[in-house]
């Protein structure tokens, strides 16, 4: 064979046909035919799979148990503090008018004239900056 382009056809027949051979081999396609074997692992996993399932279901339900307590106690604690707070703010009327009508009735001293008016003042704090 004198002709070089021939020798390179030829050469590249050659290696295609070797890289085809190659990954045939590197294949197996012998092995398919043979019964496939289960992977302990992927059972396992499959396994651990159901049981969370199960587990996160259990949890579920029990989450959901402790906020409809959380939640009756919660309302019962609101309604008992809104109880006291009306009772509070009763009160707080019922002395204010107890104030009120106190002032306006006048009272005498024993020499028969009003007795002065006091008012209470709120002071700034003394506050005295001195060193040593």
């Amino acid at each position: 064979m004198t002709s070089h382009v021939g020798r390179l056809y030829s050469l590249a027949l050659a290696l295609f046909v070797f890289f085809l051979t190659w990954a045939t081999v590197a294949a197996h396609p012998w092995s398919a035919a043979a019964t496939p074997r289960a992977d302990p692992r992927a059972a396992a996993l499959a396994a651990r799979q159901l049981r969370l399932r199960h587990e996160s279901i259990a949890v579920a339900r029990v989450v959901r148990r402790r906020w409809a307590v959380y939640r009756r106690q919660l309302q019962r604690r609101q309604q008992q503090i809104a109880a006291v707070n009306r009772a509070n703010a009763a009160a707080a009327r019922q002395a204010q008018l107890a104030a009120t009508a106190a002032a306006a009735a006048p009272t005498f001293s024993a020499s028969g004239a009003a007795a002065p008016s006091v008012s209470v003042v709120t002071l700034p704090p003394v506050t005295i900056t001195r060193t040593s």
